[in-house]
């Protein structure tokens, strides 16, 4: 199995059968357009060959990109210091737009049909749906800071922090495009990311528990996790980057990366 790695301290890590090779300066967020992989780190975007990790091209963008994705032949990274979005060309790094888009954004979302981006946009509870051109087409308001986004079988799931006495607590809602909500469940548990699945659910993790959804909003699966990081669905498995172990596969919690500092992670 191949496995493309951001570790924020051993640097951008391949894994193949060769072995595990160190391919570039650490990053904090991934991701693949077409055969190539972009990795984000510290006000710099590059660019490598999927398959043998080969440096081909980079793009300046501003420092604390949280999140990226990939449409055709662009790609969207969002920045956490920057409250904005910058669009950027999958095969030079030409910029081609940027827009605000929130207060200390989290998460970023394309939609399988690759003609819209959702945004979880932090602390100014606001959830944007954007086009490829980054033109805002709606602005969902929710309780308190949002802190992951993912396209549903039908809708939109959105991931918020809300405070519950003293504490945080994490609540999923469920949001039609015309802006419907529904409260589907909730966990006295500090949220941290969100991803969709291929078959129209979702998963979300918290520190101290993921839980996995079915198309239907119910839950399906429920494991226990010191803190998830990111969620990635993967070729019938989900990867799990967790803070302090690595990068593990589930439903098995088989671990296929070791290292105290991992990012993000993509299957090769």
């Amino acid at each position: 199995m191949g496995l493309w790695v951001a570790d924020g301290e051993k640097g951008l890590m391949l894994l193949d059968g060769e072995g595990c090779h160190c391919v570039g300066p650490p990053g904090e967020a991934l991701c693949r357009a077409g055969e190539r992989i972009w990795c984000a780190g510290a006000g710099r975007c590059y660019c490598y060959a999927e398959r043998t990790g080969k440096p081909l091209c980079d793009a300046a963008l501003p420092t604390g990109i949280c999140s990226m994705a990939a449409m055709g032949n662009q790609v969207y990274a969002l920045s956490s210091d920057a409250d904005s979005i910058t669009a950027f060309t999958a095969d030079t790094g030409e910029i081609i737009g940027c827009t605000p888009a929130g207060v200390y954004p989290r998460d970023l979302c394309a939609h399988p049909g690759g003609r819209l981006l959702l945004v979880a946009g932090g602390a100014s509870g606001e959830m944007l749906l954007l086009d490829a051109a980054l033109n805002k087409l709606k602005i969902y308001r929710l309780p308190g800071t949002l802190c992951g986004a993912c396209f549903l079988a039908r809708g939109i799931a959105a991931l918020c922090a809300v405070e519950r006495g003293e504490t945080l607590a994490a609540r999923l809602y469920a949001v039609s495009f015309r802006g419907v909500v529904e409260d589907i469940f909730s966990l006295q548990l500090v949220p941290n990311c969100l991803c969709s699945l291929p078959d129209g659910g979702c998963v979300m993790g918290c520190c101290g528990e993921i839980v996995r959804f079915k198309a239907n909003k119910k839950a399906a699966l429920r494991q226990p996790f010191s803190c998830p990081l990111r969620l990635r669905a993967a070729r019938g498995c989900i990867l799990l980057c967790e803070a302090g172990n690595g990068v593990f596969l589930l439903p098995s919690r088989r671990r296929v990366y070791t290292g105290p500092n991992v990012q993000d992670a993509l299957l090769l």
